[in-house]
């Protein structure tokens, strides 16, 4: 099979352990790696690059094992967090220097067409610390890429970077892939990063494994409450909150759409409006910006989003809610 698998992988560092953990990526395909910090993503990056060694399992690379090959034998391009350039080296050094230390005798020609690519050329003589974070950023990967891999390794690419450098990032990845049949892997610190850039994505809590497929199939389903809270549902409610005696309209209705994990609701779903026909809540506080506010409903507190057209009340008064239903999400176990 062309690509890579992973399959029943464990890596053990201290008192972490990572897996058992599977996962796939075909060419031409970008799967992010998710979860909180101390999750395992950056670990399984460096376990499939060959930096970390597993205790158990198998890592294929267009049906080769790589188990036994060090990093440099395993046909992949590596990006660490910290980039790793070299400081004392100009851009174009930089790019090259896998293909220099290959022997190849093209270096000089494959270096100069990647720092073209990555739109490199007036800076190719500019050592790192006269670049940008986004121009590092570009540097590592034009690296990267010019020993021609078959998997790309992204740890967090774009955690250093303002949104600007970031969505010209993600424009790039994306050109690049494009015409490609190599296979990216990336570690997404966050749900955005996934989104603009991944079609699969594998999620990780404490170094187990707890979803594994497409980004929509997990925003429309979401595992587990971990995963509901990670994705930023404000509100991720288990059954048990939704069935108290004193439970009105709104939680009998959230119990309907609820799955055996509960539910997830957007705080923009909880209309909070100063009047209305809708159940009454008690405001409690204002939270994270002018719109999004806490209320308490029959011992629940949740995050809602104020009608803009409505003042609401001063903190203790009376609002009145509305459920808005189209982007409320059964959690599945």
């Amino acid at each position: 099979m062309s690509g890579l698998e992973v399959e029943d992988l464990v890596v053990p560092r201290g008192a972490f352990r990572l897996g058992p953990t599977r996962l796939a990526t075909a060419p031409g395909t970008v799967t992010a790696l998710i979860g909180p910090n101390g999750a395992g993503k950056t670990t399984l990056l460096r376990a499939i690059a060959g930096f970390e060694r597993p205790t158990q399992g198998t890592v294929r690379l267009d049906g080769k094992e790589l188990g036994p090959l060090p990093p440099e034998e395993r046909g992949i391009g590596w990006v660490p967090a910290g980039l790793g350039l070299l400081a004392h080296r100009r851009v174009e050094e930089n790019v090259r220097y896998g293909l220099d230390l290959r022997g190849d005798p093209a270096a000089r020609e494959k270096g100069r067409a990647w720092t073209e690519r990555l739109g490199l050329s007036e800076l190719a003589r500019r050592y790192p610390r006269q670049l940008s974070s986004g121009e590092r950023q570009r540097v590592a990967i034009a690296r990267a890429l010019a020993v021609e891999p078959s998997l790309l390794l992204l740890d967090e690419p774009t955690a250093a970077l303002d949104a600007d450098a970031r969505e010209a990032l993600v424009r790039t990845l994306r050109e690049l892939l494009a015409g490609e049949s190599v296979a990216l892997l990336l570690v997404a610190h966050d749900a955005p990063t996934a989104l603009a850039l991944a079609d699969r994505v594998h999620l990780l809590e404490r170094g187990a494994s707890r979803f594994d497929g497409t980004l929509s199939e997990l925003l429309e389903r979401p595992p587990n409450r971990f995963a509901a809270r990670f994705l930023g549902f404000e509100n991720v409610l288990p059954p048990e909150a939704l069935s108290a005696p004193t439970a009105g309209a709104i939680e009998r209705r959230l119990s309907a759409l609820a799955g055996p994990g509960g539910v997830a609701v957007p705080a923009r779903s909880l209309r909070v409006r100063a009047g209305g026909d809708g159940p009454e809540a008690r405001l409690r506080a204002r939270r994270g910006g002018p719109r999004t506010v806490l209320v308490e409903l029959a011992g629940l507190s949740l995050l809602g989003e104020a009608d803009p057209a409505q003042p609401l009340p001063s903190v203790g008064g009376t609002v009145h809610l509305e459920l808005e239903e189209g982007e409320v999400r059964a959690i599945t176990a």
